[in-house]
């Protein structure tokens, strides 16, 4: 049986968040986003671990709270939630992000992180919640099977390039 954890992140963890979240990037966009976009992200691993650790305690005080997922102790999954950042959701909360490497990807801890999502934001009073997802990515399969919504479909700027991203709701 293997060991799991899903553990708010402290600034110890911050390493461990980023790489997580830059190796994921490199499984799951793969031909979604172009080849240097990718090599950007994986050449600024240090810089991206500088400003986690420079925006945490604000981070913290804004509502946002991230997640590393462990199995047996290797960290392989992340997750953040807040208030929703696009205007036009205002007062809703936000899945902002939720990242597993391919290794444990269906295994059940996208379900995992996902419900736990649901479960912080309830508890910070939210009644609804929405998430982008990059629209080609396979990832939009399992949020329409956790019975979101799709509501939308926007541009957004992903290091300064712009990419047409589903956005979905979910009642909590």
């Amino acid at each position: 049986m293997d060991k799991v954890e899903i553990k708010e992140i402290t600034i110890e963890d911050i390493p461990d968040y980023v790489k997580v979240n830059t190796r994921a990037w490199q499984e799951t966009y793969k031909g979604l986003i172009e080849d240097r976009i990718l090599e950007d992200v994986a050449n600024n691993v240090e810089n991206s671990i500088k400003r986690q650790i420079d925006k945490f305690e604000e981070d913290k005080k804004n509502g946002v709270k991230k997640f590393i997922l462990k199995v047996n102790n290797e960290p392989v999954g992340m997750m953040a939630v807040g208030n929703a950042r696009n205007k036009n959701y205002e007062g809703k909360g936000e899945l902002q992000a939720l990242y597993l490497l391919d290794k444990v990807k269906k295994k059940g801890y996208g379900k995992m992180l996902f419900n736990k999502a649901v479960e912080i934001l309830d508890a910070q009073g939210f009644k609804d919640m929405i998430l982008g997802c990059l629209v080609n990515n396979p990832s939009n399969e399992f949020y329409k099977h956790m019975r979101g919504k799709l509501i939308d479909t926007i541009t957004s700027k992903i290091k300064g390039y712009d990419f047409q991203e589903n956005i979905y709701y979910f009642e909590i």
